[in-house]
């Protein structure tokens, strides 16, 4: 059997099961926009195929053709598990809308590597971005008592299961915006992820951010009280952010001579802004002691 007849064999194979899937409601119609995308792979194997065809490896043209049919599916199911309007090419989005019922938001994000911007609180519950040539995550949305849960987990962002990083025009792999009226409570995981939260306009109740070997960035707002922090970061680096009328209290960080020399006082094992226990709004922040670098600054 030649490689050329072993290819059409499969192609012909691949679109019948397509067909059937697409009957049986199991893909959704984006699918056949995202093969003209994938298109280019297709020219590609087949030249790789004709390069080894009748050498010493020749295997080589037949694994091409096994390979253009697994990255076929691929794409075709992945861009499928979200629904009809989905696409693994282009962007998608999420919309939960405002729930006069709902008391408090709990959101958990884990983001398996990905890049992740949270800023500008909504009118909604939420709000998602997600950018093309990722796989688009898993979302459950659900309510327990008068509280709100978004749990969203990342299939991982990169193409090929991991191989390959395709870049897009956007510059983070997820967007998400929360309610304006609603308090967060918001748990954020994803080692080697550069993760950028600008909560300054966000009810942000509670935060907990475990992220190891990235970048992160975190600005806090002052429309909460009492706001409960804590970042734990093996090697990463940190930008914290809080606004300059506030209480800081900072604890876990080994930085004693850093945080002296921003002024903050020592008490009990904590660091504490001056003010601390006169002051309307308090921000009370737990640090991890192994960040590469650690930078904090008020607005």
């Amino acid at each position: 059997m030649t490689p050329a007849r072993f290819r059409w064999g499969l192609l012909l194979m691949l679109f019948g099961t397509l067909i059937l899937l697409r009957n049986f409601d199991c893909l959704n119609y984006n699918f056949w926009i995202d093969f003209l995308f994938y298109f280019p792979f297709f020219l590609i194997a087949v030249g790789i195929e004709k390069i080894f065809t009748g050498s010493r490896l020749q295997f080589i043209s037949y694994l091409t053709s096994v390979a253009l049919v697994c990255g076929a599916l691929y794409v075709a199911l992945e861009g499928s598990r979200d629904g009809s309007q989905a696409s693994f090419f282009s962007k998608s989005t999420f919309v939960q809308e405002a729930d006069s019922s709902v008391e408090n938001l709990r959101a958990v994000l884990r983001l398996d590597g990905g890049d992740l911007t949270v800023r500008d609180a909504t009118g909604n519950m939420v709000y998602g971005r997600f950018r093309e040539f990722t796989r688009k995550p898993d979302i459950r949305y659900y309510m327990e008592d008068h509280g709100a849960n978004i749990v969203l987990t990342s299939r991982s962002g990169r193409f090929l299961g991991g191989v390959v990083k395709i870049e897009g025009d956007e510059p983070d792999d997820w967007y998400l915006s929360f309610s304006k009226d609603v308090p967060l409570f918001l748990e954020c995981y994803g080692d080697h992820s550069d993760i950028h939260l600008n909560l300054s306009t966000t009810p942000l109740h509670k935060l907990r951010v475990e992220a190891d070997e990235g970048n992160i960035y975190l600005k806090l707002g002052d429309l909460i009280p009492e706001i409960d922090v804590s970042v734990v970061g093996d090697d990463s680096r940190l930008r914290l952010r809080v606004p300059s009328n506030a209480g800081l209290r900072i604890s876990g960080a080994d930085h004693a001579r850093y945080l002296t020399r921003l002024g903050l006082i020592e008490r009990n094992g904590y660091f504490i802004n001056e003010g601390f226990d006169t002051l309307r709004n308090r921000i009370l922040v737990d640090l991890d002691n192994r960040f590469r670098s650690l930078s904090i600054d008020s607005y």
